[in-house]
């Protein structure tokens, strides 16, 4: 692929640029601070033009995957191996303005296990250490948007993870060997997670991306039969491609969501715009039209299109902090195993868009319908089980305020 003429991140730039032209008397301080922030946008921007070539040779490694040796695999029994605790500050803890925290009961009763998307693109490791400030501060940036969105449903407990750096994918090599080292650690995290932190809750797993890879990696493993399977609320794989069998309506060997409030069962989707011509590019080996597509506004895998007077609330990539949820602002319908809308309005909603795919907002543009969701299923889970815990008062509940700006 060649490189476009202007990046993302350079449109950005000079638009910013004008800003400043015209304001002009900013203090020192808050002209550092503006240059820093720009400088995290430029970098969580990257991927969007990752299989360019300049993009190709930031995050690829001189030498190949097997050439390379691995960091040593991550000490759970650390809290700073993890990105997220319930005893620890984490942007899996952020609450977008017009939202009010989930209820403390429900939240107590049920934990939460979140992979994030890939945060690393750089050359120099396949599988990144866990150590950089700069992967962190990524990392909390993707939790903040679809991690945040599972704190109503339970506490969150997010590893971090030798994840593989962005090009991995596109080599056979890196893209095997490199999974199977990421794979390692969060099957290492999760185990510690259930003989240290969960206490026999049930659990809600999530995911993202990179993140839903190895969730499915986790379900193929631990979830076919027995008591993890009870215990499993949900499985959120959201923006991987999820082989389904059609004629046993299941994904991976789990039952595929088709009511809002099942459970045990598995919901994943990719968003797209209509007509986008990256929707299928698919992965080797990968057949066209059997990936799993739960339709988050209507929770049903069905290719039924459900109007935008139905979102109750999108947001965008928190980069800057969270922003108050716009009720209404795409739609959504399943087709042949990807999730499409018509193009979002405002720049907030396209500045990480990349040929119509709209990877980088899978759960952001769905942010409160998934936030309700996880909440109702982890409530139903419970109630089925033996240990209700009452919906809140109308007073009480998750109202979202309408935003226009956009």
């Amino acid at each position: 692929m060649t490189i476009a003429s202007r990046s993302p991140f350079e449109s950005f730039l000079n638009m910013h640029a004008r800003e400043r032209w015209q304001t002009g008397n900013e203090e020192q301080h808050s002209v550092m601070k503006h240059r820093f922030l720009l400088i995290t946008l430029g970098l969580l921007i990257i991927p969007l033009w990752g299989c360019s070539t300049t993009g190709r040779w930031i995050s690829t490694p001189s030498k190949s995957f097997s050439e390379t040796t691995p960091p040593a695999p991550t000490d759970y029994s650390k809290e700073s191996s993890w990105a997220a605790l319930p005893n620890i500050p984490s942007s899996a803890k952020d609450v977008p303005p017009g939202l009010k925290p989930g209820q403390p009961e429900l939240i107590e009763a049920v934990d939460v296990f979140y992979l994030h998307p890939t945060s690393y693109f750089w050359r120099w490791h396949w599988n990144a250490p866990i150590t950089g400030w700069l992967t962190r501060r990524i990392t909390s940036v993707t939790i903040a948007g679809s991690g945040s969105a599972f704190n109503a449903a339970g506490q969150i407990y997010a590893p971090r993870y030798r994840q593989l750096t962005l090009s991995g994918f596109e080599i056979p090599d890196s893209r095997i060997g490199g999974l199977e080292v990421a794979y390692e650690d969060v099957r290492n995290a999760f185990l510690y997670y259930l003989e240290y932190y969960n206490q026999g809750k049930p659990f809600i797993l999530v995911g993202h991306s990179q993140g839903s890879r190895l969730i499915l990696k986790l379900l193929t493993e631990f979830f076919q039969e027995g008591d993890l399977r009870k215990r499993l609320i949900a499985a959120y794989p959201i923006g991987t491609w999820v082989n389904t069998d059609p004629a046993n309506r299941t994904a991976f060997g789990i039952p595929i969501c088709e009511e809002a409030e099942q459970t045990g069962c598995i919901i994943s989707w990719r968003a797209f715009v209509y007509d986008s011509q990256s929707a299928f590019d698919l992965p080797p080996l990968q057949k066209k039209g059997i990936d799993l597509c739960v339709n988050p506004l209507s929770w049903k895998a069905d290719s039924v299109a459900v109007p935008a007077k139905y979102n109750l609330g999108s947001i965008p990539i928190p980069m800057f902090g969270q922003s108050q949820p716009i009720a209404g602002l795409v739609g959504a319908q399943c087709k042949e195993g990807v999730l499409y809308f018509d193009q979002p309005e405002g720049w907030r909603f396209t500045l990480a868009e990349d040929d119509g795919s709209y990877h980088a907002y899978d759960v952001e543009l769905f942010y409160v319908n998934t936030r309700e969701n996880a909440a109702l299923r982890a409530r139903q889970w419970l109630q089925h089980h033996g240990t209700p815990i009452p919906a809140p008062s109308s007073e009480e509940d998750d109202s979202i305020a309408t935003d226009s700006q956009k």
